[in-house]
């Protein structure tokens, strides 16, 4: 074994001893200084998740607007969003494993802020769109990094109640979204006029409000220090990037492809690549949605580029992840759990206004309290739960998947099929209880099955093919439903005919699982190649 980088400023008191062979996990810094990381990045995930979500309460109003459809307001908040989210996202997992992760995470907090900022200055669905991408670029590095330094600052048998705190600013996040933006849209005539802006809309004022904090946090974070890891970083900053980016951005991935494969290499990546393509040009000639489905043409090849790539450079790491069945059924039943999740949580505020009769900050105001209130008691929970449950039983990540999938379900039609407000907020707050109960496990059941090195890129690789596939297909599928039919109820009802497909999958997964022990997991990647 290697000796160990020395500390970098700011690190010296964080210990370094090996603890686990292969794996080389090193001991953990102070509860004290874990709790203040944990506040700082969970900090970081609520105005992650505050900015990615304003736009669903601002939904009625840019629609109204702009003149937009429902079709173009799910492409704005999904497609536009997760589709560069993805393809900048799945490098910056395998970077963040080689880089400071701090350092980038503080960046990309100043890139998003800034894309949110412009946000509030569009004037046409297409700069929207260009803001709504440049939002997803800036947020790509978030999850990575933040899920793996928590892998880093706290012990396995406590990483699922780390990650469900941490998983609860994302909701908290949402959730005050659409608090803020509610009551910024409500009042802003009024105050307008004191400002002298009143030739910006209240939409626009709540993105650039909202764009703010980010650029200062970013300070903060910078600060945080960053726990050493057994495999220094190799090459120039720009030679990583350049590898990593090659791999799932065109034409760099035919250059990539030949580098790592040769001839057949490059043949199999066109082959992916034309099929995609033809896939994607039927949808966009039978829908009429061009924008939609070359968006979705673009994230699809670089994922299959990037998952094909690391099957060639990196075998361990891909036998551990994307070879895994454990993984792949596992990721499977989660993106669709959270595609039904995605399309209640984005259409739920714009149906309240459209046809229970509020108001934006009404909506804003209730879902966003009952959804904070909900998701923060179910993530908790979740996650202790979670942690409990898998002393016992590995398998409880699929498990608590499974029990929020059919515990949701019932409440997610109710609230869009009562014409009672009450009932319809009583539903909403079971449904973000429900469907957040195993978050906190699933980023848990990814870290166990890598290596230390791998933790990064493989975080980057799930969330961002569930993130990807639950914005690109859900708000669409539901906004081009109600597009066609005028009834959003009846889009929402549609969408469920995939929860059968999630059930399957998890318990596929929970049949096929296998030990995830650091010498389990170690002894896999031996045999594909990992050095000893």
């Amino acid at each position: 074994m290697g000796l160990m980088p020395r500390p970098a400023a700011g690190e010296a008191d964080l210990p370094t001893t090996i603890s686990v062979a292969g794996n080389q996990s090193p001991a953990l810094p102070s509860r004290a200084y874990s709790g203040y990381a944990l506040t700082v990045l969970s900090v970081v995930a609520f105005l992650n998740y505050f900015d990615r979500n304003m736009m669903t309460i601002l939904a009625e109003e840019v629609k109204r607007h702009l003149g937009l459809t429902d079709t173009q307001v799910g492409v704005l908040y999904g497609t536009a969003f997760s589709v560069f989210f993805a393809v900048v996202g799945i490098p910056m997992g395998r970077i963040s494993d080689r880089v400071s992760r701090t350092r980038l995470l503080a960046l990309s907090m100043v890139l998003w802020s800034a894309m949110t900022v412009v946000s509030g200055l569009a004037t046409t669905f297409l700069i929207l769109a260009f803001s709504r991408v440049g939002v997803g670029l800036g947020e790509a590095a978030a999850n990575p990094c933040g899920n793996s330094l928590l892998a880093d600052y706290f012990p396995k048998h406590r990483r699922a109640f780390a990650i469900g705190i941490y998983n609860a600013g994302v909701v908290v996040g949402g959730a005050c979204a659409l608090i803020a933006g509610g009551m910024v849209v409500r009042h802003w005539p009024a105050l307008c006029g004191a400002l002298g802006a009143c030739g910006i809309a209240g939409w626009q004022a709540a993105f650039l409000i909202a764009g703010l904090p980010g650029l200062l946090l970013s300070l903060v974070v910078i600060t945080l220090r960053e726990p050493p890891r057994p495999t220094p970083p190799t090459g120039s900053l720009g030679r990583v990037i350049v590898a990593e980016f090659s791999a799932s951005v065109f034409p760099l991935t035919l250059l990539s492809a030949w580098r790592s494969g040769g001839a057949a290499a490059v043949r199999s990546n066109l082959t992916l690549l034309a099929a995609i393509v033809a896939g994607g040009t039927l949808l966009a000639i039978l829908t009429g949605d061009h924008l939609q489905w070359a968006l979705v043409a673009i994230g699809g090849y670089s994922i299959g580029s990037w998952i094909e790539g690391i099957r060639r450079r990196d075998l361990p790491f891909f036998r551990l992840t994307f070879g895994d069945r454990t993984y792949v059924l596992t990721l499977g039943g989660m993106a669709i759990t959270t595609i039904l999740a995605a399309s209640v949580e984005f259409w739920g505020a714009p149906h309240a206004i459209r046809n229970l009769g509020m108001n934006a900050q009404e909506a804003g105001v209730w879902i966003g309290a009952i959804v904070s209130i909900g998701s923060i008691i179910g993530i908790v929970s979740g996650g202790i739960i979670t942690d409990w449950w898998r002393r016992r039983d590995e398998r409880a990540p699929m498990w608590m998947t499974l029990l929020a999938v059919l515990l949701t379900a019932p409440f997610s039609l109710l609230l869009f099929l009562t014409k009672d407000r009450t009932v319809f907020l009583v539903a909403f707050f079971f449904q973000a209880l429900f469907s957040h109960i195993w978050s906190g496990g699933a980023g848990a059941f990814v870290q166990d099955m890598v290596l230390q090195r791998m933790r990064g890129a493989a975080i980057a690789g799930f969330s961002l093919v569930i993130i990807m596939t639950a914005l690109t297909i859900g708000p669409y599928w539901v906004g081009r439903i109600s597009t066609a039919t005028g009834s959003l109820p009846l889009s929402i009802v549609s969408i469920h005919i995939l929860l059968p497909v999630a059930v399957l999958l998890l318990v596929a997964a929970a049949r096929q699982m296998r030990g995830t022990d650091d010498e389990s997991r170690l002894r896999l990647a031996r045999a594909a190649g990992e050095p000893v």
